[in-house]
């Protein structure tokens, strides 16, 4: 009972890494559960999302820094790796490693200079840097496609295997998703994930010790915009075609949405929240013209009632019920 219990509550690599490997193997079953049809072309566009939703969590709840540009680097990782292979011709994997350099580049000097800000001052700063990235890919037509987007990107090819059904695609990007799953827990329960957690709390106290917090800030933003590149340009491979409404301000929004219901500091939670975000979204298709509205008004009242997100929240409910106090 006590090893069971600690399979849930355990921190450090060791159960970490039995954590995930466990889920590994249950995913890496699925497909003689459901088949390869419907279902798994939907658990790989949960893979996919799950990357910027990882990424969020880590800068958002584990360090505190509400950015809103997690659409913007998903949208430079898709059309990043698209560009490099439709007009130069580059191997699809030697365009997403390329891929990732650009956001290095681009997140490392706007995080240098916008993470100075802090609350609803750093959100509407990213959200700013968004909509221009929104606007040069609807703008730069000769580079990007315009309102028209990207066709024809070819799936990854190693040797002579390539990525041409959906089963193929689940084996592969399944295994990266919760890799970077991994790592990031690793990340969080580390030194560095302290120093991250301190900076939440009380930033000032960390600048006190003689730890550069702005070093660390911008460190965890550049960690988080990559996790969101590499699942920009795993999507453009898996699709095989980018729009501008790839990695938009509702992309965001969404993404946001699924730390709402999972925790925004719970990384087990980015992954359940955006398999119910991605179920949500097929099962309602007919309300499709007020999904927006539905989300909205969830993500208000969620924020309201739940803070730090419904799943901790309920949780949180169930542990402070009269029925355990009675005990």
């Amino acid at each position: 009972m006590t090893r069971t219990l600690a399979l849930f509550t355990g921190t450090g690599v060791g159960w970490n890494s039995t954590r995930v490997l466990i889920v590994v193997v249950a995913m890496l079953s699925l497909p003689s559960v459901f088949g390869h049809g419907y279902y798994l072309n939907t658990l790989n566009f949960v893979a996919v999302m799950a990357m910027p939703a990882i990424g969020l969590s880590l800068l958002s709840g584990l360090c505190g820094q509400l950015a809103i540009s997690h659409g913007a680097f998903f949208a430079i990782g898709a059309y990043g790796s698209a560009i490099l292979v439709v007009k130069a011709g580059f191997d699809p994997i030697a365009a997403t490693l390329l891929a990732q350099v650009l956001v290095v580049a681009v997140s490392a000097a706007i995080g240098a200079v916008v993470l100075r800000l802090r609350s609803h001052y750093l959100a509407i700063a990213t959200l700013s840097f968004s909509i221009i990235v929104e606007v040069l890919i609807e703008e730069w037509s000769g580079l990007t496609g315009g309102q028209q987007g990207m066709t024809g990107i070819p799936p990854y090819q190693l040797g002579p295997l390539k990525l041409g059904s959906d089963a193929s695609f689940f084996y592969a990007y399944w295994p990266i998703t919760m890799l970077l799953l991994w790592f990031a827990l690793n990340l969080a329960d580390s030194r560095i994930g302290r120093v991250l957690r301190a900076i939440r709390e009380a930033e000032p106290v960390v600048d006190s010790l003689g730890i550069s917090a702005a070093r660390y800030k911008v460190l965890i933003y550049v960690l988080a915009s990559v996790f969101a590149g590499v699942g920009g340009s795993l999507y453009a491979h898996f699709v095989g075609f980018v729009t501008p409404a790839t990695g938009s301000i509702m992309f965001a929004i969404d993404i946001i949405m699924v730390l709402a219901l999972g925790g925004f500091d719970r990384l087990w939670g980015a992954l359940i929240g955006i398999a119910l975000i991605t179920l949500l979204n097929e099962y309602a298709l007919g309300f499709a013209d007020y999904k927006r509205i539905i989300l909205g008004l969830g993500l208000v009242s969620v924020m309201l009632v739940f803070p730090r997100g419904l799943l901790p929240g309920l949780f949180a409910l169930v542990r402070a019920s009269p029925s355990r106090g009675l005990r």
